[in-house]
């Protein structure tokens, strides 16, 4: 699992989409962490499961890499599930 550094925001329906084009990410998103989820899911078949901090605390999940295309960027997107409280 790989552990990201910064502090992402997510949607109300817990889906997170990290834009990997640079100048086009949002505040909170490190070029680190691009690094590390291009190698992760390069490594993973196209994706990768993570831990992250969002604005509601620590979450985990699986996103996918999302290779631009003529309307869209290159994206890693998917969908977050708060830790389990056991």
């Amino acid at each position: 699992m790989l552990t990201l550094q910064g502090t992402y925001h997510v949607a109300p329906n817990k889906r997170l989409t990290i834009l990997a084009e640079s100048g086009h990410q949002p505040k909170g998103t490190l070029a680190t962490d691009i690094v590390a989820l291009s190698e992760a899911c390069a490594a993973g078949g196209g994706q990768c499961d993570i831990h992250v901090t969002t604005q509601h605390g620590p979450m985990f999940g699986t996103l996918v890499e999302k290779k631009p295309r003529k309307f869209s960027l290159w994206q890693f997107e998917g969908h977050l599930s708060f830790p389990s409280k056991n």
